[in-house]
Formats: structure tokens, sequence, C-alpha cells
């Protein structure tokens, strides 16, 4: 369906722009908050008559997003759930239930597409949602989802102040190094200590193969002058 934009629209364009959008989207959405008007030569018309009402009321209305913008920038809103050990919820947390907190507590309405939520939230936590104010405004706000109002302000408090948990991890990381470089030395102690017995080793059986080599060849002077005796003996014999 064409359609002509009677105010800014993201992704789709701006006030004037003739485009073209799913049929369903239009009736469903578009012209029932009265964002677009069909496109046909009747409404082009009424189009430019009230084209500079149009831009004006537009002019309003992002001046009015630009306060909201200012009273939602960094905003904290708690919703209360029951969960499991695993910090997993017993449902979810979805757009329509963040727009029902903002409500209650900032008395300002949104719809369920100026809610950046790309997946339902599901467990415990501080989660940064991001909600389109205006076309090109964006702000986040921090949905802190419990179990008590207790555990809400504790989690509030780790997640502005997570310096704590990084103090920690690299104490942690520091003890570890320290340990694995005595390991190491430990470990080149133990390298050097096999080395001096390997040569030590060594060394005696160098020792011994000497002394082996000794008796060997005295066997072998033993063995020499023995045949030598033989030999004359025969010869005295002839």
């Amino acid at each position: 369906m064409d359609v002509i934009l009677i105010e800014n629209i993201e992704k789709l364009g701006k006030i004037g722009d003739v485009v073209k959008v799913k049929s369903g989207y239009a009736r469903n959405y578009l012209l029932p908050q009265k964002k677009v008007l069909r496109a046909n030569e009747e409404n082009l018309k009424i189009f430019e008559e009230k084209k500079s009402l149009i831009e004006s009321e537009e002019k309003k209305r992002k001046e009015k997003s630009i306060e909201i913008a200012k009273k939602i920038k960094d905003a904290e809103f708690t919703i209360i759930r029951n969960a499991s050990e695993n910090d997993q919820l017993y449902g979810s947390v979805t757009s329509k239930d963040i727009i029902k907190e903002i409500k209650n507590i900032k008395n300002i309405v949104f719809l369920n597409e100026q809610i950046n939520l790309k997946n339902q939230i599901k467990n415990l936590g501080v989660h940064k949602i991001e909600i389109s104010v205006y076309t090109d405004i964006k702000e986040k706000i921090l949905i802190n989802v419990a179990k008590t109002k207790e555990s809400a302000s504790l989690q509030l408090k780790e997640y502005k102040n997570p310096k704590k948990d990084k103090n920690i991890k690299s104490k942690i990381n520091i003890k570890t190094l320290k340990k694995t470089k005595v390991d190491d030395v430990k470990k080149d102690l133990n390298t050097k200590d096999l080395v001096k017995e390997i040569e030590k080793k060594n060394i005696k059986q160098k020792s011994l193969s000497k002394k082996e080599e000794k008796k060997i060849g005295k066997k072998n002077v033993k063995q020499a002058s023995s045949t030598k005796e033989k030999k004359e003996k025969l010869r005295k014999k002839e």
C-alpha cells in the first residue's frame, strides 16, 4: 500500500514522503495511529494545504519527545519476579511489562514498537534497554528484575560498582601468577637436580668402564704371557 507520511518515521522516511508499506502494517498501526494518509490525489492535495500545520505539529511532537527523553534517561525500574536457584525466571519480562512499569512510575506511555527489546528477559539481573522516544532520539533505561526489593537494591549496587569484583579478580590473578612463578622455579630446581644426578651417574659409569677396561687389559696380558710360556715349552720338547 502507498501512504503519505505525516510525521517522521524511523526506517520509513520524513514528512511528505510517499512510501510503500505492507497493507497489514498500514491498517493495523500506521493509519489508526494517524501517522500516514492513504496515497491518492485527494489526500495529496489535503497534505499540501495542511503541510505547514503538520510540520508545526511535528516540531511540537519532537520538543515533547526531548522532554520525555530527559525524564527517562538512565531511569531505573524494578520488576519483581519469581525465579529458580539458577536465576531463571518462571516466565519472562516482555515489552508490555516494561511499558506498564514506566507508566506506573513516570506516567509516560510508550508503544510496544518503541521498546527495543530483541529478546524477552528470562533471567534475574539488571538489563539495559533502549527506547526509541522519537525518530532520532533514543535513550537507555535500566530494568532491574529481582525476587525482592532487597535483592533488587543489592543487584543495582553490584551493577553500578563492578570495580570491587574487578579488584578481587585482579588479586586472584596476581596470586595465580605468583604461584605459577614459584612452580616454575621449583620445576627449574627439579630439572637442575635431575641433571646433576644424570651427570653423577655418567661419571660413575665412566669410572666403572675404565676399571673394566683395566681388568680386561690385565686379563689380556695374562693370556698373552701364558700362550708365550706354552709355546716355549713346546719348543723345548721338540
